[in-house]
């Protein structure tokens, strides 16, 4: 049998046909699957099998499938000879670079139906992501840093209880002007949530000058970052040794980013009209003089309650005590909303 890297030797000098591929093995298939058991002589009795011939047929077309997905997965004229990250070329003609990221690469590939839901997120994200990507002068490629912490999801929760896109834990999403406690956690704040990773990420790219530094140092903390540069004499991410999950966390940044931009080089089509439709939203900042119930703002919005709690994660109980609080609103929606809310006299729109 050919071996995942046999066929990754095959694809990187070019001479890998997955359709020449899977032609042989499905023909020795169907002759293993469908020949009888060899007879002695001519005038022998081939033995009768107890497998009945649907049973046999339905075996042969799953390993038809199997084989159809592998060759599909390696169905690349040759991997990428020239890639970049937030400029940085990567020297993927080392060999140990090749690997690490090929590891990611096909990983990824091996489950095409979350890389389907990734890159429809991705377009649903994008606008808003690069907005606030534009405003603060930060390299674009960091809205695939989000796509890797969370896969875009803006309610997951880690098992270290890192929350929201950005999978900010407490303390540092406290440290970067968010607001946690138990009515708000504005890690949910797609938003704020944004504009805060990304103040993060350049205050990181400030201390290491190295913006693949700065994503190592968001995954596994400043301090492992330092401690790798004064004990190793380099300043070189692809000559550092880091720890497995934060040297795996950068491939799986840079192959998730080829994966979306040539989606379709990689087996996954998906047709524009079929892509979600993007989050554009616009923030409104209200100050309660009184405890009031989140379902004004969904009214005054004109939304379904769960459109307007999906916009505005953040927002954790259904009382609200007297306050401030930043509200995400559809950008359709914002004139309407700002007029309704000044019906409340407890309610400042500012």
């Amino acid at each position: 049998m050919i071996g995942r890297r046999a066929i990754t030797r095959q694809t990187e000098r070019g001479a890998f046909h997955p359709a020449a591929f899977l032609t042989i093995l499905l023909g020795i298939i169907f002759v293993a699957g469908l020949t009888a058991a060899p007879a002695s002589s001519a005038q022998s009795v081939p033995k009768k099998t107890n497998v009945p011939t649907e049973k046999r047929i339905g075996d042969l077309e799953k390993d038809v499938m199997r084989l159809q997905r592998q060759a599909d997965l390696f169905n690349l004229d040759a991997l990428p000879d020239n890639l970049t990250l937030c400029d940085r070329k990567v020297p993927i003609y080392r060999g140990d670079v090749r690997e690490r990221f090929e590891r990611e690469l096909f990983q990824l590939l091996e489950n095409k139906g979350l890389l389907t839901i990734v890159i429809k997120r991705y377009y649903k994200y994008l606008p808003m992501i690069s907005e606030e990507i534009q405003r603060m002068g930060a390299p674009p490629d960091l809205v695939y840093l989000a796509v890797t912490e969370s896969y875009l999801n803006p309610r997951a929760v880690s098992r270290a209880n890192a929350a929201g896109m950005w999978q900010f834990i407490k303390e540092t999403g406290k440290r970067e002007g968010l607001l946690v406690n138990d009515h708000i956690d504005e890690r949910f704040n797609v938003k704020k949530a944004t504009r805060s990773a990304l103040t993060h990420l350049k205050r990181l790219n400030g201390e290491f000058n190295d913006w693949l530094l700065a994503m190592s140092a968001y995954n596994a903390g400043p301090g492992r970052v330092r401690e790798a540069i004064e004990n190793q004499a380099t300043r070189d991410f692809f000559d550092m040794y880091l720890p497995e999950e934060t040297e795996r966390y950068v491939f799986r940044i840079l192959a998730l980013k080829e994966i979306i931009a040539n989606r379709e080089r990689y087996g996954i089509r998906i047709d524009d009209k079929d892509l979600y439709r993007p989050v554009v939203l616009s923030e409104v900042t209200i100050e309660a003089s009184r405890e009031f119930h989140s379902y004004i703002l969904a009214k005054a919005m004109d939304t379904p309650y769960r459109t307007f709690r999906i916009n505005n994660l953040h927002l954790r109980r259904y009382n609200l005590p007297r306050g401030v609080y930043r509200i995400n609103v559809p950008v359709e929606k914002k004139e309407t909303f700002i007029k309704k809310m000044k019906g409340y006299d407890y309610i400042d729109v500012r």
